[in-house]
Protein backbone atom coordinates (compact mmCIF):
# COMPACT_ATOMS: atom_id res chain seq x y z
CA UNK A 1 0.00 0.00 0.00
CA UNK A 2 1.36 3.74 -0.92
CA UNK A 3 2.90 5.07 1.89
CA UNK A 4 1.39 9.48 2.34
CA UNK A 5 4.90 10.54 0.93
CA UNK A 6 4.38 8.54 -2.07
CA UNK A 7 0.85 9.98 -2.66
CA UNK A 8 1.81 13.31 -2.29
CA UNK A 9 4.23 13.26 -4.79
CA UNK A 10 2.20 11.44 -7.32
CA UNK A 11 -0.17 13.96 -6.74
CA UNK A 12 2.15 16.88 -7.43
CA UNK A 13 3.84 15.07 -9.99
CA UNK A 14 0.28 14.71 -11.87
CA UNK A 15 -0.23 18.93 -10.60
CA UNK A 16 2.75 19.72 -12.48
CA UNK A 17 2.14 17.57 -15.75
CA UNK A 18 -1.56 19.11 -16.00
CA UNK A 19 0.24 22.74 -15.48
CA UNK A 20 2.56 22.02 -18.39
CA UNK A 21 -0.45 20.42 -21.29
CA UNK A 22 -3.16 23.09 -19.83
CA UNK A 23 -2.18 26.52 -20.28
CA UNK A 24 -4.70 29.55 -20.63
CA UNK A 25 -5.25 32.01 -23.10
CA UNK A 26 -2.58 35.08 -21.44
CA UNK A 27 -0.09 32.20 -21.07
CA UNK A 28 -0.32 31.27 -25.09
CA UNK A 29 -0.25 34.71 -26.36
CA UNK A 30 3.38 35.11 -24.91
CA UNK A 31 4.12 32.67 -27.42
CA UNK A 32 3.98 36.36 -29.74
CA UNK A 33 7.78 37.38 -27.87
CA UNK A 34 9.22 34.07 -30.25
CA UNK A 35 7.87 35.93 -33.13
CA UNK A 36 9.91 39.45 -33.02
CA UNK A 37 12.08 38.38 -34.83
CA UNK A 38 10.45 37.08 -37.74
CA UNK A 39 6.90 39.69 -37.92
CA UNK A 40 6.31 43.38 -37.53
CA UNK A 41 3.63 42.24 -36.13
CA UNK A 42 3.91 39.47 -33.56
CA UNK A 43 0.91 40.27 -31.36
CA UNK A 44 -1.41 40.47 -33.38
CA UNK A 45 -0.11 37.61 -35.60
CA UNK A 46 -0.16 35.28 -32.29
CA UNK A 47 -3.59 36.40 -31.61
CA UNK A 48 -4.72 35.39 -35.33
CA UNK A 49 -3.11 32.52 -35.13
CA UNK A 50 -4.71 31.81 -31.54
CA UNK A 51 -8.53 33.00 -32.00
CA UNK A 52 -8.05 30.73 -35.63
CA UNK A 53 -7.07 27.01 -33.41
CA UNK A 54 -10.03 27.70 -30.99
CA UNK A 55 -12.43 28.98 -33.59
CA UNK A 56 -12.83 32.56 -31.51
CA UNK A 57 -12.62 36.06 -32.30
CA UNK A 58 -9.77 38.21 -31.06
CA UNK A 59 -12.27 40.16 -29.24
CA UNK A 60 -12.98 36.80 -27.48
CA UNK A 61 -9.80 36.30 -26.38
CA UNK A 62 -9.10 39.45 -24.61
CA UNK A 63 -12.99 38.76 -22.61
CA UNK A 64 -11.45 35.39 -22.08
CA UNK A 65 -7.64 35.79 -20.93
CA UNK A 66 -8.08 33.08 -18.26
CA UNK A 67 -9.46 30.63 -19.96
CA UNK A 68 -7.39 27.64 -19.87
CA UNK A 69 -6.92 25.70 -23.33
CA UNK A 70 -7.15 21.84 -23.36
CA UNK A 71 -4.14 19.79 -24.48
CA UNK A 72 -4.50 19.28 -28.29
CA UNK A 73 -5.37 22.55 -29.06
CA UNK A 74 -2.30 24.21 -27.24
CA UNK A 75 0.09 21.88 -29.38
CA UNK A 76 -2.24 22.55 -32.80
CA UNK A 77 -1.05 26.63 -31.75
CA UNK A 78 2.73 25.59 -30.99
CA UNK A 79 2.96 24.05 -34.28
CA UNK A 80 1.47 26.86 -36.22
CA UNK A 81 3.52 29.44 -34.40
CA UNK A 82 6.68 27.10 -35.48
CA UNK A 83 5.75 28.27 -38.63
CA UNK A 84 5.32 31.36 -38.32
CA UNK A 85 8.64 31.50 -36.38
CA UNK A 86 10.20 30.59 -40.01
CA UNK A 87 8.69 32.94 -42.00
CA UNK A 88 5.77 31.44 -43.36
CA UNK A 89 3.03 34.50 -43.83
CA UNK A 90 0.17 34.37 -41.53
CA UNK A 91 -2.30 34.06 -44.29
CA UNK A 92 -0.87 30.87 -45.42
CA UNK A 93 -0.96 29.44 -42.42
CA UNK A 94 -4.77 30.37 -41.66
CA UNK A 95 -5.66 29.43 -45.26
CA UNK A 96 -7.16 32.97 -45.79
CA UNK A 97 -6.76 36.93 -46.19
CA UNK A 98 -9.05 39.52 -45.66
CA UNK A 99 -9.60 41.82 -48.97
CA UNK A 100 -11.69 44.76 -49.68
CA UNK A 101 -15.47 42.76 -48.36
CA UNK A 102 -14.36 39.24 -49.03
CA UNK A 103 -12.67 36.71 -47.34
CA UNK A 104 -10.67 34.99 -49.41
CA UNK A 105 -8.79 31.32 -49.79
CA UNK A 106 -5.30 31.46 -50.40
CA UNK A 107 -2.39 28.85 -50.71
CA UNK A 108 0.86 29.16 -51.83
CA UNK A 109 -0.01 28.86 -55.59
CA UNK A 110 -1.45 32.21 -54.81
CA UNK A 111 0.30 35.48 -54.21
CA UNK A 112 -1.54 36.96 -50.58
CA UNK A 113 -3.68 39.97 -51.41
CA UNK A 114 -2.19 43.25 -50.09
CA UNK A 115 -4.16 46.48 -48.60
CA UNK A 116 -2.20 48.47 -51.22
CA UNK A 117 -3.90 46.55 -54.31
CA UNK A 118 -7.25 47.49 -52.58
CA UNK A 119 -6.13 51.36 -54.27
CA UNK A 120 -7.17 49.25 -57.60
CA UNK A 121 -10.53 48.37 -56.66
CA UNK A 122 -11.34 51.54 -55.19
CA UNK A 123 -10.29 53.81 -58.01
CA UNK A 124 -12.28 51.48 -60.52
CA UNK A 125 -15.50 51.88 -58.32
CA UNK A 126 -15.28 55.77 -57.72
CA UNK A 127 -14.15 56.49 -61.29
CA UNK A 128 -16.67 54.13 -63.43
CA UNK A 129 -20.47 54.08 -63.41
CA UNK A 130 -22.46 51.30 -63.19
CA UNK A 131 -23.02 51.11 -66.83
CA UNK A 132 -22.80 47.61 -68.50
CA UNK A 133 -18.95 47.17 -69.67
CA UNK A 134 -16.37 44.24 -70.10
CA UNK A 135 -13.53 43.83 -67.33
CA UNK A 136 -10.91 41.52 -67.35
CA UNK A 137 -8.12 41.09 -64.31
CA UNK A 138 -5.36 40.05 -65.52
CA UNK A 139 -3.00 37.78 -63.48
CA UNK A 140 -6.12 36.98 -61.22
CA UNK A 141 -4.31 35.22 -58.54
CA UNK A 142 -6.50 34.58 -55.87
CA UNK A 143 -9.33 36.38 -57.68
CA UNK A 144 -9.27 39.12 -55.29
CA UNK A 145 -10.01 41.93 -57.79
CA UNK A 146 -12.09 40.41 -60.01
CA UNK A 147 -14.24 38.92 -56.71
CA UNK A 148 -14.38 42.86 -55.62
CA UNK A 149 -15.52 44.25 -58.34
CA UNK A 150 -18.06 41.55 -59.71
CA UNK A 151 -19.40 41.64 -56.25
CA UNK A 152 -19.70 45.35 -56.48
CA UNK A 153 -21.25 45.84 -60.21
CA UNK A 154 -23.62 43.52 -61.00
CA UNK A 155 -24.43 44.88 -64.30
CA UNK A 156 -20.72 44.27 -64.79
CA UNK A 157 -19.06 41.37 -66.95
CA UNK A 158 -16.29 40.17 -65.28
CA UNK A 159 -13.14 38.26 -66.84
CA UNK A 160 -10.27 37.16 -64.28
CA UNK A 161 -7.27 35.87 -66.25
CA UNK A 162 -4.28 33.91 -65.04
CA UNK A 163 -1.97 31.16 -66.70
CA UNK A 164 -1.64 28.95 -63.34
CA UNK A 165 -4.32 26.26 -63.12
CA UNK A 166 -3.72 26.18 -59.68
CA UNK A 167 -4.44 29.52 -58.65
CA UNK A 168 -7.49 29.26 -60.75
CA UNK A 169 -8.75 26.85 -58.67
CA UNK A 170 -8.23 29.08 -55.72
CA UNK A 171 -9.89 32.16 -57.42
CA UNK A 172 -12.68 29.89 -58.37
CA UNK A 173 -13.45 28.69 -55.13
CA UNK A 174 -12.81 32.39 -54.01
CA UNK A 175 -15.83 33.31 -56.88
CA UNK A 176 -18.21 30.61 -56.54
CA UNK A 177 -21.60 31.65 -57.29
CA UNK A 178 -21.10 34.91 -58.48
CA UNK A 179 -22.54 34.64 -61.72
CA UNK A 180 -21.42 37.84 -63.93
CA UNK A 181 -18.01 36.24 -62.76
CA UNK A 182 -15.63 33.52 -65.29
CA UNK A 183 -12.42 32.69 -65.01
CA UNK A 184 -9.88 31.88 -68.05
CA UNK A 185 -6.13 29.62 -68.07
CA UNK A 186 -4.26 32.32 -70.86
CA UNK A 187 -0.94 34.08 -70.94
CA UNK A 188 -2.12 37.23 -69.94
CA UNK A 189 -4.40 38.86 -73.33
CA UNK A 190 -3.73 36.19 -75.59
CA UNK A 191 -7.59 35.32 -75.91
CA UNK A 192 -8.99 38.35 -76.80
CA UNK A 193 -9.63 40.15 -80.12
CA UNK A 194 -9.07 43.82 -80.67
CA UNK A 195 -10.53 46.35 -79.43
CA UNK A 196 -12.97 44.25 -77.12
CA UNK A 197 -12.27 45.33 -73.70
CA UNK A 198 -14.12 48.33 -71.63
CA UNK A 199 -11.13 48.13 -68.72
CA UNK A 200 -8.06 46.04 -68.08
CA UNK A 201 -6.83 45.75 -64.26
CA UNK A 202 -3.31 43.95 -63.60
CA UNK A 203 -1.40 44.00 -60.27
CA UNK A 204 1.72 42.04 -62.35
CA UNK A 205 4.93 41.42 -61.46
CA UNK A 206 7.19 43.98 -60.62
CA UNK A 207 9.82 43.25 -58.30
CA UNK A 208 13.29 43.48 -59.95
CA UNK A 209 15.18 39.79 -59.69
CA UNK A 210 18.19 41.11 -57.44
CA UNK A 211 15.68 43.30 -55.27
CA UNK A 212 16.69 42.80 -51.31
CA UNK A 213 12.46 42.99 -50.54
CA UNK A 214 11.97 39.30 -52.09
CA UNK A 215 13.91 38.02 -49.19
CA UNK A 216 10.76 38.81 -46.91
CA UNK A 217 8.79 36.94 -49.70
CA UNK A 218 10.33 33.11 -49.87
CA UNK A 219 7.07 31.48 -49.67
CA UNK A 220 5.15 33.31 -52.04
CA UNK A 221 5.02 32.53 -55.80
CA UNK A 222 8.35 34.00 -57.25
CA UNK A 223 6.56 33.62 -61.06
CA UNK A 224 3.99 36.30 -59.56
CA UNK A 225 6.20 38.85 -57.95
CA UNK A 226 9.79 39.20 -60.34
CA UNK A 227 10.30 40.35 -63.35
CA UNK A 228 13.19 41.34 -65.42
CA UNK A 229 14.24 44.46 -66.55
CA UNK A 230 14.03 45.61 -63.36
CA UNK A 231 10.59 44.67 -62.80
CA UNK A 232 9.31 46.38 -65.78
CA UNK A 233 9.29 43.34 -68.38
CA UNK A 234 5.58 42.20 -67.55
CA UNK A 235 4.26 45.80 -66.83
CA UNK A 236 5.44 46.76 -70.40
CA UNK A 237 3.82 43.41 -72.16
CA UNK A 238 0.75 44.70 -70.58
CA UNK A 239 0.91 47.93 -71.88
CA UNK A 240 1.38 46.51 -75.01
CA UNK A 241 -1.79 44.37 -75.29
CA UNK A 242 -3.65 47.04 -73.97
CA UNK A 243 -3.01 49.09 -76.62
CA UNK A 244 -4.63 46.22 -78.68
CA UNK A 245 -6.97 44.86 -76.54
CA UNK A 246 -9.00 48.02 -74.90
CA UNK A 247 -11.40 49.73 -76.70
CA UNK A 248 -11.14 53.61 -78.10
CA UNK A 249 -11.59 55.31 -74.94
CA UNK A 250 -10.44 52.28 -72.91
CA UNK A 251 -8.91 52.28 -69.57
CA UNK A 252 -6.11 50.42 -68.04
CA UNK A 253 -4.82 50.45 -64.32
CA UNK A 254 -1.66 49.31 -63.66
CA UNK A 255 -0.29 48.30 -60.47
CA UNK A 256 3.43 49.24 -59.79
CA UNK A 257 6.43 49.39 -57.29
CA UNK A 258 6.85 53.04 -55.67
CA UNK A 259 9.88 53.81 -57.35
CA UNK A 260 8.38 52.65 -61.19
CA UNK A 261 5.72 55.47 -61.88
CA UNK A 262 7.66 57.82 -63.96
CA UNK A 263 8.90 54.53 -66.57
CA UNK A 264 5.61 53.60 -66.37
CA UNK A 265 3.73 56.48 -67.26
CA UNK A 266 6.32 57.26 -69.95
CA UNK A 267 5.69 53.69 -71.90
CA UNK A 268 2.00 54.58 -71.77
CA UNK A 269 2.17 57.83 -73.17
CA UNK A 270 4.27 56.56 -76.18
CA UNK A 271 1.83 53.86 -76.57
CA UNK A 272 -1.30 56.06 -76.73
CA UNK A 273 -2.30 56.69 -73.52
CA UNK A 274 -3.18 59.53 -71.55
CA UNK A 275 -2.02 58.24 -67.57
CA UNK A 276 -2.91 59.31 -64.11
CA UNK A 277 -0.22 58.45 -61.19
CA UNK A 278 -2.34 57.63 -58.05
CA UNK A 279 -0.65 57.56 -54.54
CA UNK A 280 -1.47 54.95 -52.39
CA UNK A 281 -2.48 55.93 -48.41
CA UNK A 282 0.94 55.97 -47.13
CA UNK A 283 1.61 58.70 -50.16
CA UNK A 284 4.04 56.25 -52.31
CA UNK A 285 3.86 56.17 -56.15
CA UNK A 286 1.24 53.00 -56.34
CA UNK A 287 -0.74 52.80 -59.69
CA UNK A 288 -1.71 54.09 -62.58
CA UNK A 289 -4.98 54.43 -64.46
CA UNK A 290 -4.58 55.25 -68.40
CA UNK A 291 -6.96 56.05 -71.03
CA UNK A 292 -6.27 54.60 -74.52
CA UNK A 293 -6.55 57.49 -76.77
CA UNK A 294 -9.35 57.55 -79.26
CA UNK A 295 -8.29 58.76 -83.42
CA UNK A 296 -9.29 62.49 -82.47
CA UNK A 297 -7.15 62.84 -79.26
CA UNK A 298 -4.22 60.81 -81.00
CA UNK A 299 -4.53 63.64 -84.07
CA UNK A 300 -4.80 66.33 -81.76
CA UNK A 301 -2.12 65.04 -79.20
CA UNK A 302 1.35 67.07 -78.69
CA UNK A 303 2.84 64.61 -77.04
CA UNK A 304 6.40 63.98 -77.85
Amino acid sequence: MPNIRQISCNHWAWALKMRREYQSVSELLREANSLVATSTSPHLDCQLILAYCLGKTREWLIRNSDETICTNKTHHFKELISRRQKGEPVAYILGYKEFWDSTLSVTRDTLIPRPETELLVETILDTFDDAPRLVVDLGAGAGAIAISLALARPSWHLLGVDINPQALIVASKNGAGITNLHWLQVNWGSAFIENSIDLLVCNPPYISENDPYLDGLAFEPQSALVSSDNGLADIYAVIFEAQQLLKPGGHLLLEHGHEQQPQVCKRLKACKFDPTPLLDLQGNPRAVLAKKRTKQTIAGSTDE
